[in-house]
């Protein structure tokens, strides 16, 4: 595999990145909806599910940001490298 080679999959992967964080945010809009209206249904509830499920979808939400950030360092470290080929 020459350079260039390797240059053309690092892109590859750049763009395939871009297309993960557009869908993962496009997710994430919707499990922030649904967040939303299953909180109100559970507001007031003291029931271990109504916790359990207030959890779970914290927790989602968490997940949903930590790849967001995995992403971005991904990113820079194909930036970086690809800085570093020339």
């Amino acid at each position: 595999m020459t350079i260039g080679d390797v240059k053309v999959t690092i892109r590859m992967g750049d763009q395939a990145l871009d297309e993960a964080r557009i869908s993962i945010e496009k997710a994430n809009v919707r499990l922030a909806d649904a967040s939303a209206l299953a909180i109100a249904a559970l507001h007031g509830s003291e029931r271990d599910e109504a916790q359990e499920s207030r959890r779970a979808l914290r927790e989602a939400a968490d997940e949903v940001e930590l790849v967001l950030r995995r992403i971005t360092a991904a990113k820079n470290h194909a930036a970086a490298y690809l800085a570093i080929l020339g």
